[in-house]
């Protein structure tokens, strides 16, 4: 039970570890590639802002009292510079920023480019793009910052479109992005093996505390025991010697005392036993048993117990063999059948034996109120009663006892159930090979 919770709490550490990291590693990778982005186009917008008289092949003067008549000389020189289709385009790998001039119909007029070839895809590539709304586009395999521009100073539809390569810190990105995910890994790894430790940790003085209270309750089991029997073997002889001399209501009490005695002596003996399973001192003498005979006979004893208004249904294959503790098996079928009968006014109790492949598989239904779904996960929960069934007489410890017979036997015990239409225990206990 313990390292069954250590474990979980070892999972939780690393999940909100991992998580935490995750998210922290998200933030940071979009906050550095966010910040170079903008860095990168401030700087694209800078060159142009510097350079886009030169890059036009416009010597418009940037003086605000410029005469008309120079500005319109000059608009000529421009309309003349961007017919000129012979123009060449000066390469040069070590340029950080390139650009592109074309006419309103496409044609490039200029470039100085650092890409070979890149001018017969430019155009295209920024076709839709809007006029000072930077692109991030791939181009081969090359990432590139374009922005496209339409010259203010020109009526004739001329358009630039600037950019530069930002390969290297796509690449950069990448890189840090790996290096992030390692150093997820490794941090994860390292947190797993501290939140492991740190969980024993603190399961330390909980296992402690537990210990003392599962040895106290064994102890106080075992002691009250002999006591209790020797009280209840009192009421007995008080009953015998006295019966002609009791009132009417004191027989009554005397009744009650012995039920409740009862009551305690069956919480006692519940107690003991699974006190010897948690400390693994629960002594089962395991051989050979005709589980199909077994089931046949309490199923007929049982049978007589039960009121007109319920039927017993049995489906028992013959000839099933059981390696385990007939005694434990048989308070098993008790505890199932008892519980059936308690919680079904009418309707029937149906008992299967088979034998499957790798399997023996043993069901209890009934038809009775059934358990509801908040209920359901707890009905193996030592002294956990649901609430509607809290008038039922009971210990709480049946169906602990039951799950704990079942896993001694290296068995599997489940439950399924739905208010108002009834309850299904089923079993599966390892075969056994006389092969």
């Amino acid at each position: 039970m313990f390292k069954q919770i250590q474990r979980k709490l070892t999972i939780q550490y690393a999940a909100f570890f991992v998580l935490f990291v995750l998210i922290l590693m998200i933030i940071l990778y979009i906050a550095i590639q966010t910040i170079m982005q903008q860095q990168q186009v401030q700087e694209l917008k800078m060159f142009y802002t510097k350079e886009q008289y030169h890059l036009m092949g416009d010597n418009i003067e940037r003086d605000q009292e410029i005469e008309s008549d120079q500005t319109d000389r000059h608009e000529k020189e421009l309309h003349d510079h961007t017919t000129d289709e012979e123009k060449e385009i000066e390469y040069d790998t070590n340029r950080v920023y390139f650009y592109y001039v074309f006419t309103k119909k496409h044609e490039l007029v200029h470039a100085d480019e650092s890409l070979i070839g890149l001018q017969k895809d430019i155009d295209r590539l920024m076709l839709q793009a809007k006029d000072g709304e930077p692109q991030s586009v791939k181009w081969k395999q090359e990432h590139l910052l374009l922005i496209k521009y339409h010259a203010k100073s020109d009526k004739n539809g001329n358009y630039i479109i600037v950019g530069q390569s930002i390969t290297k810190q796509h690449r950069l990105l990448e890189r840090m992005m790996y290096a992030f995910v390692v150093l997820t890994m490794i941090g994860t790894l390292f947190i797993t093996v501290l939140s492991h430790y740190l969980a024993g940790k603190a399961m330390v003085p909980i296992r402690r505390s537990f210990e003392r209270q599962r040895k106290f309750v064994s102890d106080a089991s075992h002691e009250l025991r002999t006591p209790l029997t020797v009280f209840y073997s009192s009421l007995e002889v008080l009953e015998s010697d006295e019966e002609n001399h009791f009132s009417s209501f004191g027989q009554e009490v005397l009744d009650d005392l012995k039920e409740e005695t009862q009551h305690m002596k069956s919480l006692l003996e519940g107690l003991l036993f699974l006190a010897r399973y948690d400390q693994k001192k629960l002594k089962t003498k395991k051989e050979t048993i005709e589980l199909s005979k077994i089931v046949n006979n309490i199923a007929k004893s049982f049978e007589r117990t039960l009121p007109a208004t319920i039927t017993l249904k049995l489906e028992i294959e013959e000839g099933i063999l059981f390696e385990g503790d007939e005694t434990s098996i048989r308070e098993l079928l008790y505890i199932l059948l008892d519980n059936a009968a308690k919680f079904t006014e009418q309707g029937y109790i149906k008992i299967t034996l088979s034998k499957l492949k790798e399997k023996i598989e043993l069901v209890v239904e009934d038809t009775g109120i059934g358990i509801s779904d908040n209920d359901l996960p707890n009905v193996f929960e030592r002294f956990y009663q649901a609430t509607k069934n809290r008038q039922k007489k009971g210990t709480g410890l049946g169906l602990a006892i039951a799950q704990a017979i079942v896993f001694q036997h290296h068995g599997q015990i489940t439950v399924e159930s739905q208010l108002q239409k009834g309850t299904k225990f089923t079993i599966l206990l390892p075969t056994v090979d006389h092969n």
